[in-house]
């Protein structure tokens, strides 16, 4: 049977949960089975962002420094700024990107390399295919010290990267990093089947001297089953991506399915990603473009979606 499409009111709890306390609901006490299991697509823990100045989280990451830290930024029209949101959901820092431009902000990924925690933002949106270059920003993640006001923290970014796809402009909204390999993945979102590319981050280069990016190929995902009453085009267009931090598994979302693809021994996430992946539901938001991997954990993961009261969701499939 088709899966339906998503609509707002499947958020109408975290609407009420926003004018109150925006405590944890717990799924198993409302929406789980009645012998107390979990369904999957429900999250285990789901609350709402207590600032409405995020308004269209597009981007999600967990901080390489903090359990109880996350990092998100707006979608286009945003300001080049990232919010670091805690697991209750407030809004507890404000980090503003200075020289950066936020032309359409669309992922953002956590990583760390030799050691330094990074976060690499990814101005890749490109809805009409038009842009001839795409730009990367790499920022030193800071230490953030708790206090009970909303800081704000003015970084710039340690390195600028300027791509270029080999085979011409493209919308891409999933961005992974291999830390080890120190190596940026990219997936393109409006393919009919969505194709990989990545780039090292090794060297930025000058801003006037864009570099080609590596073109690895497509993916597998699953496309519209038969019978599908929605828009068959888009039924498998990803909007986000993330590595573990085992390097071990990869989570690709698309606006209504999770995927997990498991990395063997001596695979490359070329190889990983063109296994047959395992499918579980997501949370039934109108629009989930943000994805990240519980720290240390392969099998939970944190969702926003672009609405108000943005909800913060922990799912473990």
């Amino acid at each position: 049977m088709p899966r339906p499409s998503r609509h707002a009111p499947g958020f109408s709890s975290l609407r009420r949960i926003a004018s109150l306390l925006l405590v944890p609901i717990l799924a198993a006490c409302s929406n789980g089975r009645s012998d107390g299991s979990k369904e999957s697509g429900q999250p285990t823990a789901e609350v709402a962002l207590d600032d409405g100045l995020i308004n269209e989280s597009s981007g999600l990451a967990r901080s390489q420094r903090s359990s109880e830290l996350l990092w998100t930024h707006n979608d286009s029209g945003g300001a080049a700024e990232l919010y670091g949101i805690d697991l209750q959901g407030h809004h507890r820092v404000t980090l503003r990107i200075s020289g950066a431009l936020a032309v359409d902000w669309e992922d953002l990924s956590s990583y760390t390399s030799k050691g330094t925690p990074y976060l690499l933002i990814g101005d890749m949106g490109d809805n009409g295919a038009i842009r001839p270059v795409t730009t990367y920003y790499r920022i030193e993640e800071p230490a953030i010290t708790p206090t009970d006001t909303l800081q704000t923290i003015s970084v710039r970014p340690s390195a600028v990267y300027t791509l270029i796809y080999p085979d011409g402009p493209r919308d891409a909204e999933s961005l992974a990093v291999d830390g080890q390999q120190n190596m940026a993945y990219v997936l393109s979102k409006r393919d009919a089947v969505p194709q990989l590319y990545r780039f090292s981050l090794d060297s930025s280069g000058p801003l006037a001297l864009p570099r080609i990016m590596e073109a690895l190929g497509p993916i597998t995902i699953p496309r519209a089953p038969a019978g599908y009453t929605g828009d068959v085009d888009a039924y498998n267009w990803p909007t986000a991506m993330d590595f573990d931090d085992s390097l071990r598994r990869v989570y690709v979302g698309t606006l209504l399915d999770g995927y997990f693809y498991d990395r063997a021994d001596g695979e490359s996430w070329a190889q990983a990603l063109a296994h047959e992946p395992s499918r579980f539901d997501l949370p039934d938001y109108p629009q989930i473009e943000a994805g990240s991997f519980d720290r240390d954990s392969r099998d939970a993961l944190y969702l926003t979606s672009e609405q108000l009261p943005t909800p913060l969701a922990r799912l473990q499939p």
